[in-house]
This record gives structure tokens, C-alpha cells and sequence, in this order.
């Protein structure tokens, strides 16, 4: 007898309520599994990919899928929840599984997951192509004994987690076809979507806060690269998307890299995009990474994380960075090709102490990294800071708190409304560092993102630094001579100690002690619609923007008091930065649409080896900055906000392409560059 097709629906889920495809994903992933579904069972399936909850919704009452696999991952679980949980109502008979990197191994938080989400059949672990297709054999048989169940399949029998076990991982895939050349992500690329390659899968490194490694076992396996290069150039005439991504976890770790890089290039070179090509690469950098960074040029962001310089700390996540001779000779490479370097710090890793993160920090600085990102570590589900004994040996001490712009309300086809928000369960306490240390840090890096990422203090910060003055201890005085307002007779001291009150108190308000309390809170409507609403803010967002609005007079008196009082820097030099770097970023109501500067013409000259022969010249460049158009439109949209978040304004008038850099006034001239801002 001829059986009708199966028909299979499978979803990447995004929160869609207030974000525009142009920022979302390609679903590269259930692209593969169906890819491979296809290719293995032919017509004798029928399948769908959903990236959208509300298109899902209203084709499950019309379709009707025999089977449907959700991609589970920590930023969408609740909304598989409760998605699921709609379709278990809607097709009590139907298959629905999950699958995806953020399934723990342990068996008991397994059995967890499954206990959270009751509409589950299965979870499928680890790759996903091959047990998933042999999952839809085995549902197209009668019998569906779970004795012949593949391997790679998890279900919950009562209280106990069942398995064939897993099968191994394959050094070369060959048996995949790519889903962009079969034409299945079309959809996806013409709606604008973020178009997402990946040339290989795993990572050879264990850091135990990443399931990166995790799920792949710690070795790679790698694609034909031929077949990724033609994905390249087919994605480049089907989308005119900003933004591209390599998801390999260690771009540049094969010779056959460059060649991918080359092939981006290209397709940037004739037509234009994308702009911006993210990678994340390989971590102990080498030549490779530096050839890659010239081919791509100003596409590429230079990750150069580190996470901690701390050996114990490393040696406990089972992370291994490059010597810090070598980090700081790449580091140099980079920027005379330039490119931004950026590095990343996350705390509180087990063993990390407050001063140990914090040399950390002034190491970052010393160097001179562009941009660096501190992270409040996450305990992702899959990753072995997630284990049970992991949590146990460092002390782990947790609480919750939104992942911002993770929420909406979805409707249904029969009327009825499903609400859903994303929350993150991170450490806040360890055996060698405390919460108050976390508030204490979590001021420290907001002065770092808005003084030196955003480069707003950058120029005053360099200069210090030459002279010996670490930004670290720039910032450090500024919140020990602030700490209590009640204390002052200093005005500008009673000010920004006031700016730093309001900061503390809603990084405060931020948490909950449980995933109940945080769910509880946002179960009660008005919470809710405050939250759709977004007026749950970014903090280091909104206090640039109060700091930009309010105290930036406050703040240019401050970082200049502060690196004074260390009597290290020639007070007119000080003078000059401090006016130069307080005029480049105006308060944003500042009504000057233009001022002139001036400052030594050798500035520019200035570098920590020239400090004990640097005499500033006598001859001054004088330089007219200018408000440029980028900036005149940031100003109109934060003065005018009325009544918005910052969020819901960012989002409504610019889809998030603002940034505060843009805030920057500019040389009249662009013929010289301006001094220690690059």
C-alpha cells in the first residue's frame, strides 16, 4: 500500500513581535535537516521551514503536520513552550520534537527539560539530519517500537531519560546538500534575513562556559569547500542583506579559509554587499587570521577574546589564549591594517577575583584593545558550567534577569493570544567573588563601554595612559571620591554620585532570585505590557544617553579632576585633550553646530615610547568640528523621545542602526586625522 507523504513542519523561532526580518536569522539549521529529509526520503515527505511564530501558528490548525521539530536554543525555550504547548492541544497525536545545542547531558536536567516542556516526544541531540530523518522512518512504521528508536534520540520514560546512545561524528560531511543551493532558504534570503555559512561544525576547545565545543565533542568536522564557495556566490546574487555571518566557531583555523574569505570579498567587490561579514576567529590567532583580516578589510570586526588573563581561572574553564607578547604583536598587526580589535572578559568565571578581573581590565587597556566587551557569565544549558558539579566546586550562586527584546504576544487562527519572554539564569556569586563585587564591576565596565568603546573620553584616556595613568584607576577615583552623595560639599561630586544612585538602583531592579519570581512578575498583565512595550531598557544604553543629556559637563570636569589629582600628565596637556575630547562629544542639548579646537600639531606624535622625550610643539593645529547629518539625527531622535523608551524609540525610527558613536562631531576638513582617537 502507498502511504500518503508525511508531512513535516519545522521551525527556527524568533520573537517577531517588534523585530523586522532584516535582523533576523537565516534558519540555516532545520535548512540542513531538511536538506537531508529530502534527500533520504524523497516525495514521501513534505516539508516546511518557519522562522515566523504566527505563520507556524495559523499553518498548524490548516496543515495539520504529522511531525514537528522545534530548534530549541536559550533565547527562544519559552517561546517553544509555549508554541509547543499550543500545538500538543491542537494535534494530540502528532510527533513534536526538540533539538539544538542548549540540551544539557546530565540526565537529570534532561529529565528537567522534558518536565518543563510537556508537549515533547523527543529531544534530538547532538547533529540533527541523520536521527531525524531515521525518526520520520520510524514514524511512517505501524509499529513505532521504541526498541528500533535511532540513536542520537532522548525520551522520557516516568522518571527515567532513555537512549540508543549517539552515534559518531564524521570528520568529512559529505552526505548533507547544502539548503541554499537547493533552493529551500529562498524565502528566507528574499524576505532580507541575515544569510549565515558554515563551512564546518564543532570546536577542538573545551571552554566549559561555551556549548560550542560540547555538542561537536571537541573536533570538527568540515564541509567540501567547494560546495560552500558556490553557496557564497548564490547567496550573493539572491540577497542585498547588510549583514553576513561564518559560523564557524574558529574561522581561519584551515588553510581552505582564506579562500572562503577571498570568495566574500569578491561578492562584496561586485555588488556592493554585505557591509559587514561577521566571524568569529580562530582562537589561538595566528598568520591565517591576519590574511584573512587584509582580505576582508573594513567587513571584518577582529575578535580577539580572551575571556580571563588569569592562568588559574583559564586552566579551571579550560580555556587556553595565546601569550600576551603574541596577543599584543596581533593586536598591533591589526590596527596598522585598520581594523577595530576587539576582546571580550567574562566574570565571574570559578576563581576569578576582583582583582584579578580588574588586572585584567587595565592588562586590555595597557595594550590599547578598541573595544572591550565584560559579560556577566550565562549558564547556558549544554555547556559544563551548567553542570551540576560545576555549579557545586565554584559556588555558584545564581539569579535571573530579561533578555532584552526576546518577547511578544502571537495570535492564533481561532483569535486566541500566546505570551512569551526570554530570561537568562546567570552567576552572581562564587567561592572567590561576591554580588557587591558584581555591582561594583557593573559601574566599572559601564565607564568603560561609554569613556573608551564609544570613544566619548578616548582621546584624554590615551594620553593619560602615556604618562602612566591606567584608565582603570581614572575610573576607580571617580567612583570612590562619588560613592556617597550625602557626604559631598563638591557639587560635581554630589552630581554624578547622584547619576551613579540611579544607576545602581536599576541594575538592582534588574534581577530576580528565581526563574518562578521572574515568571510570576510577568505573568501579571500590566508587568507584561510594560515589557512588550519595551520599557525595559538596555541599561548601558539609557545611562549613555541620561549621562549624554544630564551630567556630560559634570562628567568632562570629573575625568579631568581624576586624572589630575595623579600629577603625572603636563597640566597644559591636560587642558588641551580635556577641551579637545569634551568638544568632540557635546551634551546633546548643546546648541553649537560647530567649534574650533586647537592643540599641539605633534599630538598626534604622542605614543608611550615618546613620553619621556615628547615636548608638545609650540605651533597648534586648529580644527573646526562640525555636527555632521548622522549626528544631527541622533540628537532630534533622543531630545524627542516623548513618553518612549529609548528601546521602542530606537527600534521605531531606526531599527537599531543607531549608535551612540554616531554622536560625534566631525573635522570640517577630513584631511587630517584627529589625534588619539585611532
Amino acid at each position: 500500500m502507498i502511504k500518503d507523504p508525511t508531512n513535516v513542519f519545522l521551525a527556527d523561532l524568533a520573537h517577531t513581535y517588534s523585530v523586522q526580518n532584516t535582523a533576523l536569522l537565516t534558519p540555516l539549521n532545520i535548512g540542513y535537516i531538511k536538506a537531508y529529509a529530502v534527500a533520504t526520503h524523497g516525495s514521501n515527505v513534505n516539508i516546511t521551514l518557519f522562522k515566523h511564530p504566527e505563520k507556524l501558528l495559523s499553518k498548524i490548525v490548516e496543515d495539520r503536520p504529522d511531525i514537528v521539530g522545534l530548534s530549541n536554543y536559550g533565547w527562544n525555550e519559552t517561546l517553544n513552550k509555549v508554541v509547543g504547548g499550543y500545538i500538543r492541544k491542537t494535534l494530540p497525536n502528532a510527533l513534536i520534537v526538540a533539538g539544538g545545542p542548549n540540551i544539557d547531558p546530565d540526565p537529570e536536567r534532561r529529565l528537567a527539560f522534558l518536565n518543563r516542556h510537556q508537549y515533547l516526544d523527543f529531544l534530538v541531540i547532538d547533529g540533527g539530519e541523520e536521527p531525524f530523518s531515521e525518526l520520520i522512518t520510524w514514524w511512517r512504521e505501524n509499529n513505532r517500537d521504541y526498541n528500533h528508536l535511532p540513536q542520537n534520540i532522548v525520551w522520557r520514560d516516568g522518571e527515567k531519560i532513555l537512549t540508543h546512545g549517539v552515534r559518531p561524528l564524521k570528520k568529512t560531511i559529505t552526505n548533507i546538500p547544502s539548503p541554499y543551493l537547493s533552493g529551500y532558504l529562498d524565502e528566507f534570503l528574499q524576505a532580507g534575513m541575515v544569510p549565515m555559512f558554515e563551512s564546518n561544525r564543532g570546536c577542538p576547545y573545551k571552554c566549559t562556559f561555551c556549548a560550542w565545543g560540547a555538542a561537536s565533542k571537541d573536533r570538527i568536522s568540515r564541509f567540501d569547500v567547494a560546495t560552500t564557495l558556490d553557496e557564497i556566490d548564490y547567496v550573493g546574487q539572491m540577497t542585498q542583506a547588510k549583514n553576513w555571518i561564518v559560523c564557524d566557531a574558529n574561522f581561519g583555523i584551515f588553510p581552505r579559509d582564506i579562500e572562503i574569505a577571498k570568495a566574500i570579498r569578491r561578492i562584496k567587490d561586485a555588488t556592493g554587499h554585505p557591509h559587514r561579514c561577521h566571524i568569529w576567529m580562530a582562537k589561538n590567532v595566528n598568520q591565517r587570521n591576519i590574511e584573512i583580516g587584509e582580505i576582508l578589510g573594513d567587513m571584518v570586526v577582529v575578535f580577539m577574546s580572551v575571556q580571563s588573563l588569569n592562568k588559574q581561572v583559564l586552566k579551571n574553564i579550560k580555556r587556553s589564549n595565546i601569550s600576551l607578547n603574541t596577543y599584543i604583536d596581533y593586536h598591533e598587526k591589526f590596527r596598522n591594517m585598520g581594523s577595530d580589535t576587539f576582546s571580550e572578559l567574562i566574570i565571574p568565571m570559578g576563581g576569578e577575583t576582583k582583582e584579578t578581573h580588574e588586572a585584567a581590565l587595565r592588562e586590555l587597556l595597557d595594550i590599547g584593545v578598541d573595544i572591550i566587551y565584560t559579560h556577566n557569565i550565562r549558564l547556558l544549558a549544554g555547556a559544563e558550567t551548567n553542570s551540576t558539579q560545576t555549579r557545586k566546586e565554584f559556588g555558584f550562586k545564581t539569579r535571573f534577569r530579561l533578555i532584552h527584546g526576546d518577547a511578544g504576544v502571537y495570535r492564533c487562527s481561532d483569535g486566541s493570544t500566546l505570551n512569551a519572554f526570554e530570561y537568562e539564569e546567570s552567576v552572581r556569586e562564587t567561592n572567590t567573588m561576591g554580588e557587591l563585587e558584581l555591582f561594583y564591576f557593573r559601574k566599572l565596565h559601564f565607564l568603560i563601554d561609554f569613556c573608551w568603546n564609544l570613544n566619548i573620553y578616548k582621546p584624554l584616556l590615551k594620553a593619560a595612559n602615556f604618562y602612566g595613568i591606567n584608565p582603570i584607576d581614572v575610573f576607580r577615583n571617580i567612583l570612590e571620591t562619588t560613592h556617597d552623595s550625602g557626604s559631598h560639599k563638591n557639587k560635581n561630586h554630589r552630581v554624578i554620585s547622584d547619576f551613579f544612585n540611579r544607576f545602581d538602583e536599576l541594575s538592582h531592579t534588574e534581577w530576580f532570585d528565581s526563574a518562578e519570581d521572574i515568571e510570576t512578575y510577568f505573568a501579571n498583565e500590566a508587568n507584561f505590557q510594560r515589557l512588550i512595550n519595551q520599557e525595559f531598557d538596555k541599561l548601558n544604553i539609557l545611562f549613555s544617553v541620561i549621562l549624554l543629556k544630564e551630567y556630560k559637563s559634570y562628567f568632562d570636569a570629573a575625568i579631568q579632576s581624576s586624572i589630575a589629582s595623579f600629577a603625572c600628565i603636563p597640566t597644559m596637556m591636560l587642558e588641551d585633550v580635556g577641551t579637545f575630547s569634551s568638544a568632540l562629544f557635546p551634551p546633546l542639548d548643546s546648541k553649537f553646530k560647530e567649534q574650533m579646537v586647537s592643540f599641539p600639531e605633534n599630538l598626534g606624535e604622542l605614543t608611550k615610547e615618546s613620553v619621556g622625550e615628547f615636548t608638545p610643539s609650540s605651533n597648534r593645529r586648529a580644527i573646526k568640528l562640525v555636527e555632521p547629518p548622522k549626528r544631527r539625527e541622533a540628537c532630534d531622535l533622543l531630545r524627542d523621545i516623548q513618553g518612549k523608551t529609548l528601546s521602542k524609540a530606537l527600534n521605531a525610527r531606526s531599527q537599531g542602526s543607531l549608535f551612540l558613536r554616531n554622536l560625534q562631531m566631525v573635522p570640517a576638513e577630513n584631511t587630517y586625522p584627529l589625534p588619539l582617537i585611532n
